[in-house]
């Protein structure tokens, strides 16, 4: 009888050890992975940190297709490593659900989140902030508005004509009526 209660004092014991071992490599298997995602979800990276614009790859976004479907094909491109960390990413961002249809040529050197500003419709100036593409810029890349500085001198000009009190276009009209007199 002694040794039976020694059998089941041996047994009760291994048994606890092992159930603690089990559910502290899940703790720590689990922290690992929140670590991973958490870190990576806010502090993103591209696959291509090297010199140079890395690889460009042209990559369709049929309509209707959701995160999962995008990071399929981007993974499947060599242009994301983590699929799941893609979705968070594309949860988490100011883009989610915007991604539009079309043909977009991405680069190894862009980061998730460019990539979905991209595939969103947004194009990056200049000095690096994402704009809405027009239809004439709208091709796709991530190369800034060409016509946004003729845009802004425009915005300018008139802000002078309307603090001058007469516009350029006023004047070209009066000196021709004084030519013609």
């Amino acid at each position: 009888m002694n040794s039976r209660k020694l059998g089941y004092g041996i047994f009760d014991s291994t048994t606890k050890i092992i159930f603690v071992v089990v559910v502290a490599f899940i703790i720590i298997v689990g922290a690992k992975t929140a670590y991973y995602y958490g870190y990576h979800l806010f502090n993103q990276t591209a696959v291509y940190d090297g010199e140079g614009d890395g690889e460009s790859v042209s990559i369709t976004i049929e309509d209707g297709d959701k995160a999962g479907e995008i990071a399929e094909k981007l993974a499947d491109a060599g242009l994301i490593k983590d699929k799941k960390l893609f979705k968070l990413q594309e949860k988490f961002s100011d883009c989610k659900g915007k991604e539009k249809a079309g043909t977009y040529t991405l680069t190894t050197k862009m980061t998730p989140e460019d990539m979905l500003k991209t595939m969103s419709g947004l194009v990056q100036n200049e000095d690096g902030t994402w704009v809405e593409a027009t239809a004439e810029s709208s091709s796709g890349g991530n190369k800034a508005l060409e016509e946004d500085e003729e845009l802004v001198s425009e915005e300018e000009s008139e802000d002078i004509d309307v603090e001058g009190g007469e516009s350029e276009e006023g004047e070209d009209s009066e000196g021709e009526e004084e030519e013609s007199d």
